[in-house]
């Protein structure tokens, strides 16, 4: 087995089509892992989820930050932007089967000796450490009171990690790590 590792889809399936035959992928031999943001930006979110949902096995994510943007947008926590490219889906006939999908992956994957996430992981952290915190806030964005989540997920603060977090914040500067960190300091202070 082959697995090929592809960064921000962002709704763009036609050049994601074009390189998988270039490579002969092979859902049966082979498995693609996107690292996020498979919605957003391009023309094609609706059939880009459509897709990789359809390969079944052969298909791994973790959620980008326009993934989680696109669940809030869904659960009436957030409006769409002039820039989003997501009424597709919204008005799409199998869109809670899908955004239920997309609600189930992770922020953090582990495949062949490789750890992905969409954007970082903080230098305080270990992979287990890491491993733990995503978890943690995969549990809260499956849970029954997912909207807590999403009603508290955006925001830029706190900048650092601190192990005394609990709830919401804790929640959101791990979210802000694994997926929309550009940069941090040494001391693990997000810019």
């Amino acid at each position: 087995m082959t697995n090929y590792a592809v960064g921000d889809l962002q709704g763009c399936l036609d050049p994601l089509q074009q390189l998988l035959d270039k490579l002969h992928f092979d859902p049966v031999e082979d498995q693609l892992i996107a690292v996020g943001d498979l919605v957003n930006r391009g023309p094609k979110s609706l059939e880009t989820l459509r897709f990789c949902k359809g390969l079944g096995p052969a298909f791994k994510t973790v959620l980008g930050n326009h993934d989680l943007h696109l669940l809030a947008i869904s659960k009436g926590v957030r409006s769409a932007t002039p820039h989003d490219t997501l009424e597709s889906i919204m008005s799409a006939p199998d869109r809670d089967e899908l955004l239920d999908w997309l609600q189930q992956q992770p922020l953090l994957l582990t495949v062949g000796g490789y750890t992905l996430v969409h954007a970082g992981i903080p230098p305080q952290w270990d992979i287990t450490t890491a491993q733990r915190l995503a978890d943690e806030v995969s549990a809260a964005l499956r849970s029954e009171d997912s909207d807590v989540y999403f009603q508290n997920m955006y925001g830029n603060q706190p900048t650092v990690w601190r192990d005394d977090l609990e709830g919401p914040e804790r929640w959101r500067v791990i979210t802000n790590y694994l997926t929309r960190m550009r940069l941090c300091t040494a001391s693990g202070k997000l810019d």
